[in-house]
């Protein structure tokens, strides 16, 4: 298995950051800095029922339902 030192975790952060500095939410006018930190750290942008945990917004989804059905009497 591949070590994850420093160089890996810097590596990945960079990554993620150029791929998220692309998102709708990563900046308001100009991706910079801190909107990029952010959109890096929680690319979320809100919790819309758009955006948000489906659960919370839907109920459980059909896979649940149906796995949860099966144990019930």
């Amino acid at each position: 298995m591949q070590t994850r030192n420093r160089a890996f975790r810097r590596h990945h952060m960079k990554r993620l950051k150029t791929k998220r500095s692309r998102y709708n939410n990563a900046a308001y006018s100009w991706p910079e800095g801190a909107n990029i930190g952010k959109a890096y750290h929680t690319p979320c942008p809100c919790s819309c029922w758009m955006c948000g945990h489906q659960r919370f917004h839907h109920g459980m989804n059909m896979q649940e339902v149906t796995a949860r059905a099966k144990y019930q009497d």
